[in-house]
């Protein structure tokens, strides 16, 4: 059941997000890749950048981060 909550939350694997300040100091601010969904429904797991295993958090939670968007591009 597990597997396919994650399309319905519109983070697919493999998608950058960063984590809301909502979700506490000890969390806020850090990016990462989602890796599924997650047992409950609105949860996703993903892995922060320079951890080893992944946690679950609430997909209010998250919010995605565009990598197509070049910072040093100008228009």
């Amino acid at each position: 059941m597990a597997g396919p909550a994650y399309t319905n939350l519109g983070f697919p694997p493999g998608s950058r997000v960063q984590v809301k300040p909502e979700a506490g100091a000890r969390l806020a601010g850090k990016t990462g890749r989602v890796v599924g969904g997650g047992f409950y429904p609105k949860s996703l797991r993903l892995v922060l950048d320079g951890a080893k295993v992944p946690i679950t958090l609430h997909v209010n939670y998250v919010a995605a981060i565009d990598d197509d968007v070049d910072p040093m591009k100008s228009d």
